[in-house]
């Protein structure tokens, strides 16, 4: 057998991180000559896998919207999350950091606590810089006291893709007329949906696209009906009678399942194409920064389960498209196709709005990678935060995946579902990757502890309701 090459590319940590992270002033991010020019617009889809996107190579029509925004943007085929759950994935987002650094998990896990003082997150940044904030969003997980609030004048948590959308384009509209005559204010506006979580309920108008008129199963997926069957009883009722109603031994309900999750895509693109329609009518997008992201992916058996409780390639794997004003000069239309992770999406808006990077940041500035550089190769950490240990660590080709006690290495290149366990087989490279996964972790720990830990999170009850009625927590 021929001599396979060890991971080239082992991570290394930012230089004096620790002492860093404690010293960082806000205002040092700030741009100190002539005011931003551009708004920003960050645009999130919870729960989106990649595949499941025409413009990603689907054969389906799912999302034609978002086709259309890659098409004038630039889109990154490789893009991977640090977090199979929300709340830890959209921190990474916020906070340019990994995981363990930044700490935040989902409310359902014990101990919960809010990002910590030190960290400032993109929003705080663009506010000392004179920016109007405000967020839309429709999870609780994030919810503004975990520290996603912070630096937004208006963070609204509501009910549904197509309140969040219209709030959203009132904000729009508002955001877009000055406050004072000949003065513009840039604004970030974020916008996040549930639209395509389980259960699977996409209404008839977009359910005809894609399921077959001829499945014979018992999965109910019309809205109404799970509410009636379930007695009005919120999430977990009609949850039990979708989810009862899936023979996991049936292709055909499996297929019927992913049937329902393209439909509802296509319900969400319906959603986006609206709104990025009314930007462009008050004619926005020259100078507003885009950037559509999901936070993680979805499963579908191909690993013996269903939704998101892994760190798998299906998991992991999401959408990036950043669109810019035509006057920065980005070609539209490119397509990157070197290994990138959402740890590196806040460097990335920072650097074209021409601000400074503070040095405390794990990610990358994919800048360099917009005006054609090749990706800087380095490995992808992801992590689901909760009991035990639950991390995966990518480098190159080669996939280490640690769930508590258990310990697997795959070939992504010869092996891209990862069905084939490979640390017997090859120890070499298990134990490079292994140390190097545990190493990484403790650095970041390291950059944890030497933070001012954030206050616990309380949950009250509306957020406990909410959380139950997203599947997150059983009902008391």
């Amino acid at each position: 057998m021929a001599q396979r090459q060890l991971p080239a590319n082992p991570f290394v940590f930012p230089v004096g991180m620790v002492t860093l992270m404690v010293a960082l002033a806000f205002g040092g991010c700030a741009r100190d000559a002539e005011p931003p020019r551009w708004n920003l617009i960050l645009i999130s889809f919870d729960t989106l896998r990649a595949d499941h996107l025409s413009t990603y190579g689907y054969g389906r029509p799912t999302s034609p919207n978002i086709d259309r925004l890659a098409m004038d943007g630039l889109l990154f085929e490789q893009a991977f999350s640090q977090s199979p759950k929300t709340a830890t994935s959209h921190m990474t987002i916020m906070t340019g950091m990994y995981p363990p650094a930044h700490g935040v998990k989902n409310l359902d896990q014990p101990r919960v606590k809010s990002l910590p003082e030190g960290i400032p997150t993109l929003a705080e940044i663009l506010h000392q810089a004179g920016y109007r904030n405000e967020a839309y969003t429709g999870s609780a997980n994030v919810k503004a006291d975990l520290g996603f609030g912070r630096g937004f004048s208006v963070y609204e948590q509501l009910k549904g893709a197509e309140e969040i959308f219209a709030q959203s384009t009132r904000a729009l509209q508002r955001l877009a007329q000055p406050s004072e005559p000949e003065v513009t204010v840039p604004f970030f506006l974020f916008v996040h949906t549930f639209a395509v979580h389980d259960p699977y309920t996409p209404g008839d108008e977009y359910a005809r696209r894609f399921v077959d008129p001829d499945y014979r199963g018992e999965i109910i997926h019309s809205a109404d009906e799970l509410i009636r069957l379930a007695r009005d009883g919120g999430y977990w009722p009609r949850a039990d009678v979708f989810w009862s109603q899936v023979d996991q031994e049936s292709e055909a309900d499996h297929q019927h399942l992913r049937d329902l999750y393209d439909a509802e895509i296509l319900y969400a693109d319906d959603l986006l194409g609206r709104f990025l329609a009314t930007l462009d009518d008050l004619e926005l997008d020259e100078s507003t920064v885009v950037v559509f992201l999901s936070d993680h992916g979805e499963q579908f058996f191909e690993h013996g389960g269903y939704v998101h409780n892994n760190l798998y390639q299906h998991t992991l794997h999401v959408p990036l498209i950043f669109r810019f004003p035509e006057v920065l000069g980005f070609v539209p239309g490119t397509r990157v196709e070197g290994l990138v992770q959402l740890v590196d999406v806040l460097p990335t808006v920072l650097d074209v709005l021409e601000f400074p990077l503070p040095e405390h940041l794990q990610g990358r500035s994919l800048l360099p990678v917009l005006h054609g550089a090749e990706p800087i190769p380095r490995p992808v950490f992801s992590q689901w935060i909760r009991v035990g240990k639950f991390w995966a660590l990518r480098d190159g080709d080669w996939k280490y995946l640690r769930e508590m006690r258990s310990h697997r290495l795959y070939d992504l290149s010869r092996d891209p579902e990862e069905q084939s366990d490979l640390a017997a087989s090859e120890p070499e490279i298990y134990w490079r990757m292994r140390q190097q996964t545990d190493e990484f972790v403790r650095q970041s720990w390291d950059v944890s502890y030497a933070l001012q830990h954030g206050p616990p999170v309380e949950v009250d009850e509306e957020t406990r309701q909410q959380l139950e009625a997203m599947g997150y927590l059983d009902p008391p």
